[in-house]
């Protein structure tokens, strides 16, 4: 049984089927390296009032920050599996930043095993599964290397960094998530049938645009990719949450909802 996301939504029928909220599509978000889901919530302000926010968190961060960290691929994606299914009431879609964009990646690939498809796959901030990292690893440099490598990158908000304190707590768990980031290897499997929504930050230095459009290769649905302002985090940009929430209400089944309250 995966960690319940959120209470509010109805968990699967004992028949295996799922019982379907009329009119919703929930919309999992998954979170960079080292950070937690729980900025997530304030999307809800934005995204187009028939949109359900649930910020996914992974093990040992954020609400589960109690809970040993997953350390290798398989064990993380099935726990992630596992509370996406219970979760996934009627239509949904899957978003990640950064290390959530592999995450949220092998998710829906282990979803379109399971039978139960995401409706959209949106990736921010990360080169495609296939592409080349646009940087040399730096997940085992010597802490203060490390530390300067984060901060030249720009991948770390700058609120943390400030902080020597909250960086000395941070650290172990900002260094595993990088190795798991920096580690990956795609698997040999075919593409995704769901669409992916790729993001870009035109500054960003944790990516390039080849990286980016990589993930065309990754889906046989369909694929858009998009600049947006900023660096690697421009989750709160004006472009960002307009495009968005504009992408979310050209999905097939949705787009005659675009004029609702929340909408833009």
């Amino acid at each position: 049984m995966g960690q319940n996301l959120n209470p509010d939504v109805p968990r699967r029928a004992a028949a295996g089927t799922l019982e379907a909220q009329a009119g919703q599509l929930t919309l999992f978000c998954l979170p960079h390296a080292g950070g937690n889901a729980g900025r997530f919530a304030a999307w809800s302000s934005w995204l187009p009032g028939w949109a359900r926010v649930v910020p996914v968190d992974l093990p040992g961060h954020g609400r589960r920050l109690r809970e040993p960290r997953l350390t290798q691929w398989q064990p993380l994606v099935a726990d992630i599996t596992a509370a996406i299914s219970e979760q996934a009431v009627g239509a949904y879609a899957v978003f990640g930043h950064s290390l959530g964009a592999l995450v949220g990646y092998e998710v829906c690939r282990a979803m379109e095993d399971r039978g139960m498809p995401a409706a959209l796959l949106v990736t921010a901030a990360r080169n495609g599964p296939s592409a080349r990292a646009s940087h040399a690893p730096i997940h085992n440099l010597p802490e203060d290397q490390f530390l300067s490598s984060i901060e030249r990158l720009g991948g770390t908000p700058a609120s943390v960094l400030g902080y020597p304190d909250l960086v000395r707590v941070f650290l172990p768990v900002l260094r595993a998530d990088m190795r798991l980031a920096e580690m990956y290897l795609r698997p040999p499997r075919p593409p995704l049938s769901c669409p992916i929504a790729t993001f870009g930050g035109r500054r960003d230095k944790m990516t390039d645009e080849a990286g980016l459009l990589a993930w065309e290769h990754e889906t046989i649905g369909g694929f858009e990719f998009t600049y947006v302002d900023g660096g690697h985090f421009f989750l709160e940009e004006p472009e960002f949450t307009r495009r968005l929430a504009a992408r979310l209400a050209r999905l097939p089944g949705w787009d005659s909802c675009r004029g609702r309250s929340g909408g833009q």
